[in-house]
């Protein structure tokens, strides 16, 4: 068996990406000889157990990377272990090391292979299914936070962003220099997960989903080797991360196409319940609007007793867009955010979810149909109604246009229907551990209910946005039969050995395709 000092040896001599410095490798390289005998000193046995691979796991990472490398007993494990959005991803990980860079990935996860252990890769943590983005004591968290550099290349028209960074983080770079780029439409969202998963704008129907506007991206593969993928290196892989996530590598840079309309105009209202077919009825016209204007961006978050609708329009505009005039005679019962002329950057500080909760969440896609939305929201209000938790679904509008778009920039994985429809995005979010039990089984009751009663009206469609979708869901299986097979065959190409298949912790991995929490 090669030492683990070798298999260092040999992620250090490859052809280095010309972004990556030559002192950055030498450092790396002395440390791996100073340390030779330390690193094949921690010697592994087949029949080990899984958190004894992880304690040595951890010991090889402390020998490289040291002081970054956090465990149970460091004075920063708690804060570190509780980055995650979600409560639920507070999981007690061996250790979690802080990577900085595209080298220092391709050399943990060689560590990580080397003995075989379980692990989880963290960028802004904002997933809420367990297992992803987070691992108990027997793995190893790759934490990429403190990758969240954005450089916009010399000609203004490329933006280089680490996966740690923020939308929020991103927009306010960018607009620095009168510049912006398709992403999330929430602060603390993470870049990584988002695009990987697909990715929805405000503006989907103008620039296609997120992943659709990925000029290029730099992968680290299962044997710690780092590539490109784009429209000219790596095809079929570049079209693999576009909406397949975390099965093929780790994507340590994401080259994105800038644009030059930062400005957004947007107001968000709130409605109550009693008015619930007056603001259906205006969504359905807002949505119907859409597609004839792709400047048009929609949500509406449906809650048992109140609505909150965002509305935006994308540019500087005058007053407000006529689309939005089918709400002028409901009186809202407040508005947290009056009409405003602002930009990516301040439409996404104003979108947050900060506090702390346990969540889980789920996704369906239905036909647009007011009154179908309606008796929805009948459903949630009595599966809501002798309940603790917070049950909320939201309606995406998507349509035919940002399938369109996506198609003549390259294409991605996802097979989105070309017609009219939403993402409805369905959470639930609790605070106590006892209720874990029956918080899970009200959502689960909910896109239940959800799925059959828009199946019977012949409006439920079987994709699912991988971004929304929750434990219990597959959604590359909603890809279709054909993109599957596309998938597994690039997962068998650049992963032969099945590291992210087996070793990651969780995640919609195609090797768990059939799998339901």
């Amino acid at each position: 068996m090669v030492s683990l000092a070798r298999s260092l040896q040999t992620v250090l001599d490859a052809p280095a990406p010309s972004k990556l410095s030559s002192t950055l490798i030498d450092q790396y390289q002395d440390c791996v000889s100073r340390n030779a005998s330390a690193f094949d000193a921690i010697a592994i046995s087949s029949s080990e157990s899984s958190e004894i691979r992880a304690v040595k796991t951890t010991n090889a990472l402390f020998l490289l990377f040291n002081p970054r490398v956090i465990t149970p007993s460091s004075s920063t494990y708690t804060q570190a272990q509780q980055q995650n959005w979600s409560t639920t991803c507070w999981l007690p990980a061996a250790c979690i090391v802080k990577l900085h860079n595209t080298l220092e990935v391709a050399l943990a996860l060689k560590i990580v292979t080397f003995f075989q252990c379980k692990f989880a890769v963290r960028g802004a943590g904002h997933n809420s299914n367990p297992g992803c983005s987070s691992v108990g004591k027997d793995g190893v968290l790759l934490d990429l936070s403190e990758m969240n550099e954005v450089v916009l290349s010399d000609d203004r028209e490329v933006a280089s962003i680490g996966p740690g960074a923020t939308w929020d983080g991103v927009y306010e770079v960018l607009e620095k220099d009168e510049k912006t780029v398709v992403g999330g439409r929430a602060s603390g969202v993470g870049v990584g997960g988002l695009v990987t998963g697909g990715g929805m704008s405000h503006f989907s129907n103008c620039w296609g989903m997120v992943c659709d506007n990925v000029k290029s991206f730099e992968v680290v593969l299962a044997d710690s080797s780092i590539v490109q993928a784009n429209a000219k290196a790596n095809v079929d892989l570049f079209k693999a991360l576009k909406g397949g996530q975390l099965n093929f590598g780790i994507v340590t840079r994401f080259d994105l196409q800038t644009f030059s309309d930062f400005h957004v105009w947007y107001t968000f209202r709130v409605y109550s319940a009693a008015d619930i077919k007056q603001v259906m009825d205006a969504t359905v016209k807002v949505q119907h609007s859409m597609e004839k204007d792709d400047r048009i961006g929609l949500f509406l978050s449906i809650n048992p007793g109140f609505l909150v609708a965002g509305l935006l329009y994308k540019g500087q505009v005058s007053g407000t867009p006529s689309a939005f005039k089918v709400f002028d005679d409901i009186a809202p019962m407040a508005v947290p955010l009056p009409e405003t002329q602002g930009t990516q950057f301040s439409v996404a500080k104003a979108s947050t979810m900060a506090e702390k909760k346990k969540r889980e969440t789920g996704v369906a896609s239905v036909r647009v149909d007011a009154d179908v939305y309606l008796e929805l929201h009948k459903k949630l209000q009595e599966i809501a109604a002798d309940s603790p938790f917070t049950l909320v679904f939201t309606i995406q509008p998507i349509g035919p246009a940002a399938v369109e778009k996506g198609k003549a920039q390259g294409g991605n994985c996802m097979n989105i229907p070309s017609e009219p429809h939403s993402f409805l995005g369905i959470m639930v979010e609790w605070t106590d551990d006892k209720d874990d039990g029956a918080a899970r089984a009200k959502i689960r009751e909910l896109i239940k209910t959800i799925e059959d009663t828009t199946r019977e009206r012949g409006l439920l469609l079987d994709f699912m946005f991988m971004n929304d979708a929750g434990p219990i869901q597959s959604p590359l299986k909603s890809y279709g039969e054909e993109m599957v097979g596309f998938l597994q065959g690039q997962s068998k190409k650049w992963d032969p050995e099945g590291v992210f298949q087996k070793l990651q912790n969780g995640g919609h991995l195609l090797s768990r395709l059939d799998v339901a929490g």
